[in-house]
């Protein structure tokens, strides 16, 4: 199965995305996802990152130095600033291309985590379905999965915040969202304008974000149609159980 929408995303976004996740602490991420971890199988030692984008959350959970950690994302342009910021920190992380909807490694993994709503990617039960499938191909028994997803809570209170405007190096970028809950949809729209020394526009390009919103039930649906269970479902970066008005939910699937 390929991703039914969200085609040729995450390439101009790229060069601005961390601009975009400036406000991101991705050392309470790390921390956070670490004590998941060590929760759920505390011997673990090999982690592959799904939807790793530009390497931000796998480089601080490697300065943990407890984990051998594979990064993956579809995008080129996400991992060569990915691989460029962990030369420059002299980082082991090992860095591949691959898409979560056809995942194709040889090597199971202690856990795999999949961060950011990367999920909310997904446009139906049925792919998400697809995608905890591929997950079970790079699990050996005692596997984890932890994955995040942001809920119609979350969404409600985003549109009124995630408008945005602002310039990234060469890149001047210009971002809108619109909610639709009849379509159970959520939709970022990116405007990026690459500007010459002069600041005149050189090139432009537009990005459309299309993520589905689910419900704690649904997602507690999926992974059990997938044939794994649900070991944890946790809000917020503490170790407390999520219920329906959960903005943001991590979950832990075996």
């Amino acid at each position: 199965m390929k991703p039914t929408d969200n085609k040729n995303i995450y390439h101009a976004l790229a060069y601005i995305y961390d601009d975009l996740m400036k406000d991101i602490s991705y050392e309470d991420w790390s921390d956070f996802i670490d004590e998941v971890i060590q929760t759920h199988f505390e011997d673990a030692t090999s982690i592959l990152e799904l939807g790793c984008g530009t390497g931000s959350f796998a480089l601080s959970l490697d300065e943990l130095d407890a984990y051998d950690i594979t990064a993956t994302d579809q995008s080129a342009q996400m991992l060569e600033i990915a691989q460029s910021k962990a030369d420059y920190v002299k980082s082991s992380i090992t860095f591949k291309q691959m898409n979560f909807f056809s995942i194709e490694d040889n090597n199971t993994y202690d856990a795999i985590v999949m961060l950011f709503d990367s999920m909310n990617y997904t446009q139906s039960s049925e792919e998400m379905v697809h995608v905890l499938k591929e997950v079970q191909k790079v699990m050996h028994e005692e596997s984890i999965f932890v994955f995040d997803f942001t809920t119609p809570i979350n969404s409600k209170n985003a549109e009124e915040t995630l408008d945005e405007e602002g310039v990234s190096g060469n890149y001047h970028f210009k971002r809108e969202n619109r909610y639709l809950p009849s379509e159970k949809i959520h939709y970022n729209e990116f405007v990026i304008e690459e500007l010459d020394d002069e600041g005149e526009v050189k090139s432009k390009f537009m990005e459309v974000h299309k993520q589905r919103i689910y419900t704690l039930a649904e997602v507690k649906a999926c992974v059990e149609k997938a044939g794994m269970k649900v070991l944890a479902a946790y809000e917020g970066f503490d170790l407390v159980e999520a219920n329906e008005q959960s903005d943001r939910i991590t979950i832990v699937a075996q």
